[in-house]
């Protein structure tokens, strides 16, 4: 076994837990970043028909999602571009 001191032990114990925290923290930030980088489209904003309050529907392929102020299904028409 390769003889340790006990100094030299905590400062290898310290180095790797700074890593760890500062790979996880970039990764954090990494994907922090994706999530923030979206664009509202004029094309997935929708209006409820009950309450009138408008949204960005989740994704293009679906037809039935709910209102996120009054909770009513929304049937989503798609908008014919011009």
């Amino acid at each position: 076994m390769i003889p340790l001191p006990l100094e030299h032990a905590f400062s290898v114990y310290f180095a790797v837990w700074f890593a760890v925290l500062f790979v996880l923290w970039f990764r954090e930030e990494r994907r922090c970043r994706k999530a923030s980088e979206w664009f509202v489209v004029k094309e997935r904003l929708y209006t409820c028909d009950h309450c009138h309050y408008s949204f960005l529907a989740k994704h293009d392929s679906e037809n039935v999602t709910r209102c996120p102020r009054c909770n009513e299904i929304c049937f989503l028409r798609k908008r014919k571009r011009f």
